[in-house]
């Protein structure tokens, strides 16, 4: 896929850019959400990536959270299962709290802090890490768009090299039940260094995801590919 491609198809998206009623998330594509997952509940993602270059590669990543408390979750991640076997492949096992604060007095602005570690355990011999990460989150009023901005430590257990990274990302409604999101990973070299903008359905307890990633790297495309993801609370 050329730059110009991956451009357009970028852009397409921001012809819905419109206001409507934003279903909530408990993750936007890779990164975190400043979304929990309720008192008691459970949320299982199923992650399935593609590349366009390679018809033979298909990965996978499998996020399973419990709701600790409302502002508390606990979390266990299979990292990068498939074909062709990975090197980053792991096993990590977390958790992460958002506190929101001016609940009361600003409550259409949703200012909250976010903070979690993951343990990811290589099963390629590479040992054990820390992913620590961090983000504040606010929505703007009317728009009811979402934004983050954050920073992390992340391992090479599943990042590839050891990296202190930026984050950022987006999440606009749509129309019902559908949001337009994106998210960026700083970098250029780590397994998580790119764009993705993506759309996410949400109704009920059902969550569908469909992204594209973007090599932060310029005219480097070897990585980039389709991201598919399903989701269920329960």
């Amino acid at each position: 896929m050329t730059q110009t491609l991956k451009h357009f198809f970028a852009a397409s998206f921001m012809i819905f850019f419109l206001s409507q009623s934003l279903q909530a998330q408990q993750t936007i594509i890779n990164l975190p959400s400043a979304d929990q997952t309720p008192k008691g509940k459970w949320f299982f993602l199923h992650e399935s990536q593609i590349r366009t270059t390679d018809p033979t590669y298909w990965i996978t990543t499998n996020f399973l959270t419990y709701g600790l408390t409302d502002e508390i979750e606990l979390a266990a991640t299979q990292y990068q299962f498939g074909t062709p076997r990975q090197p980053y492949t792991a096993i990590g096992f977390g958790y992460k709290g958002t506190k929101q604060f001016f609940e009361t007095s600003l409550p259409e602005w949703e200012l909250k802090l976010s903070f979690g570690q993951m343990f990811p355990i290589s099963t390629t011999g590479r040992g054990v890490g820390i992913w620590t990460y961090g983000f504040g989150s606010f929505r703007l009023p009317y728009l009811k768009t979402r934004l983050a901005l954050g920073m992390g430590y992340g391992p090479r257990q599943n990042f590839g090299i050891s990296v202190l990274h930026t984050t950022a990302s987006f999440e606009q409604p749509l129309f019902a039940h559908i949001n337009f999101l994106g998210e960026w990973f700083s970098g250029s070299v780590h397994e998580n260094a790119f764009f993705i903008p993506g759309l996410n359905y949400h109704a009920g307890n059902l969550i569908l995801i469909l992204g594209y990633k973007i090599s932060n790297l310029a005219n480097f495309n070897a990585n980039d590919g389709i991201v598919f993801e399903v989701g269920w609370f329960f």
